[in-house]
C-alpha cells in the first residue's frame, strides 16, 4: 500500500492524514532518495512554554524556518541520546537529563526539491528554564512558546522546518509535555 499521495502541490500522507504544502514538485521527477537519521529535542521550561529555534539565515537547509529547540545528524556509530546531547551542547551551551520520548520516520522535499528526504528521527525531551547561549552558526534566536500560540504561528503561515510540522501534527509534542 502507499503510504504518499501527491495531490496537487501538496504531498499526502495517508497514515496521518496530513497535507504538506510543497512550493514545487520538481523532486518527483528525481529518484533521488537521501537518508537522514537525526535527533530532534523538544526543550520545554517550567510553564510548560516550548523553545523553538529560528534557523540561522545563513543555514544551507530551510534557512530562517522555525525548528525544533535543537536537532541533528547521528554520526556514524553514535548512540542517539548521545547525539542529543552533543547537539544540545553545540547549539545552545547547555547541559541536562533528557528523556526519550517517540522514534518518527517520515520522507519530505528537501531544501531545493530535488532530493526526498528520508528521516529516522529519535525525539527527546529536556526541561530548561535557560538562559541559552546560542550558536550564532546555526541558529538565528531561540523563544519559548505557548503551545496555543505555536499552532497560531503555524497557521498564520510562518515558516517551519518540515520534521517539526510533521512532529506537531503527530502529536508528538503533546506526548512530551505529558510524559
Amino acid at each position: 500500500m502507499r503510504d504518499r499521495l501527491t495531490v496537487g502541490l501538496q504531498i499526502l500522507d495517508l497514515r496521518i492524514g496530513v497535507r504538506i504544502p510543497v512550493p514545487q514538485l520538481k523532486f518527483m521527477n528525481t529518484k533521488k532518495v537521501e537518508y537522514h537519521k537525526v535527533v530532534d529535542i523538544l526543550i520545554f521550561n517550567n510553564r510548560n512554554e516550548l523553545a523553538l529555534q529560528m534557523r540561522s539565515a545563513n543555514d544551507k537547509s530551510f534557512p530562517s524556518h522555525w525548528d525544533f529547540s535543537v536537532g541533528g545528524h547521528v554520526d556514524k556509530n553514535e548512540e542517539d541520546n548521545k547525539a542529543a546531547e552533543r547537539e544540545i551542547s553545540e547549539e545552545l551551551g547547555i547541559i541536562g537529563k533528557i528523556v526519550f520520548i517517540s522514534k518518527e520516520h517520515f520522507q519530505y522535499p528537501d531544501w531545493n526539491h530535488t532530493i526526498l528526504r528520508e528521516v529516522d528521527a529519535s525525539i527527546y525531551k529536556m526541561v530548561h528554564n535557560g538562559p541559552f547561549e546560542i550558536n550564532k552558526d546555526e541558529v538565528m534566536k531561540i523563544k519559548s512558546f505557548k503551545l496555543l500560540d505555536i499552532q497560531k504561528i503555524i497557521d498564520a503561515g510562518e515558516k517551519f522546518h518540515p520534521e517539526f510540522l510533521l512532529v506537531w501534527k503527530r502529536g508528538v509534542v503533546l506526548l512530551a509535555i505529558n510524559n
